[in-house]
């Protein structure tokens, strides 16, 4: 039997689709707060038969900062995903997030689960000059002045690093920015309404990767069975714009022609922190998030291609896709679509 922590997560969401469709056996997480309803939405986008398969998840309460409810939920599990992402807001802070990959770690191995494998981010990576590609041995520097979140996650999958190390079987994938259909106003998804609300646009380039990519070399290492390694994850490293006019390409409308140059990112960094004051979240325009639209990074795919996947399917197509089903699960945006072509 599988487990998903993090099924209302967008590739959680995603991996937990095609098990299913697959006719896999799938326990999947929920916490406090988490709607499951969103995981039924996901399946709505490639089943007509998503009320029945939704169905078949078997749902446990488990919170990660638990670790009862986390041995409770591994209890005859053969390969766990951790598709969870940390995250920081008022009530949740650093090192929880630690804290709670420790727990699930503890739970893995009490509970004898047999191969575990960890969605991480590329931003735990190590860093290259400019214009030589990320690779999986790239070195952090560990005096390097990183981002809060890129910290998180590099300390999040060090500890899986060292349990793999200890003997727990199992690997660790870096995807690049994932590209998928998602909570079209919270996760990356959202740059598909940004692509028909604005104009601006940055240069920066680094690394992505469709969402389905992501679970098939997932669903690929549990079935090679693979372990103690981890790959990057991407399809092609382009620019913002170029993703950008990618999706305005498929939606049939102009593309963005101004510059976001660093006065306009930073006014709009401002606005939405006071925004963020009055919601109770973190800011999702803020320092980490300018930097990585206007840096350049590439990522290395070569250990993942032939490895895990056979191919990768390119970031134009994969847009294509996703428009389509955008379209077609918000059907008013039609209206936008004709105002701006």
């Amino acid at each position: 039997m599988y487990l998903v922590i993090g099924a209302t997560e967008m590739v959680g969401a995603h991996l937990t689709c095609t098990m299913l469709k697959q006719g896999l056996r799938v326990r999947c997480t929920k916490r406090k707060g988490d709607d499951i309803l969103i995981t039924k939405h996901y399946l709505s986008f490639y089943s007509n038969d998503y009320e029945n398969l939704f169905s078949e998840i078997e749902w446990v309460d488990a919170d990660s900062s638990d670790l009862e409810s986390m041995l409770d939920a591994m209890e005859g599990i053969d390969v766990a995903f951790c598709c969870e992402r940390p995250y920081l807001n008022s009530k949740h802070h650093f090192n929880d997030n630690i804290d709670e990959i420790r727990n699930i770690l503890v739970a893995v191995q009490d509970a004898e689960v047999e191969y575990f494998y960890y969605l991480s981010s590329f931003e735990a990576l190590g860093e290259e000059a400019d214009c030589k590609e990320i690779t999986e041995t790239s070195e952090r520097n560990p005096k390097g002045d990183y981002p809060v979140m890129s910290q998180l996650a590099y300390l999040c999958e060090m500890e899986v690093q060292r349990a793999l190390n200890e003997g727990v079987k199992g690997g660790i994938v870096n995807p690049t920015v994932v590209i998928g259909p998602g909570d079209w106003k919270k996760d990356t998804s959202r740059i598909f309404t940004y692509a028909l609300l604005k104009s601006y646009y940055t240069k920066g380039v680094t690394g992505f990767v469709g969402v389905n990519d992501v679970v098939k070399c997932l669903m690929s290492m549990a079935k090679k069975r693979i372990t103690g390694e981890k790959f990057i994850l991407c399809s092609q490293c382009i620019s913002y714009y170029q993703l950008l006019k990618y999706i305005a390409d498929s939606f049939g409308i102009k593309p963005p022609n101004k510059y976001a140059n660093g006065f306009r990112l930073m006014i709009g960094k401002i606005m939405v922190f006071f925004k963020s004051l009055f919601i109770g979240r973190r800011p999702f325009i803020d320092d980490e998030f300018l930097n990585r639209l206007v840096s350049f990074k590439l990522y290395s795919n070569t250990k993942s291609m032939g490895r895990i996947i056979v191919d990768y399917e390119p970031i134009d197509q994969v847009v294509d896709e996703v428009c389509a089903i955008y379209l077609k699960d918000n059907p008013e945006k039609q209206k936008k679509i004709y105002k701006f072509a």
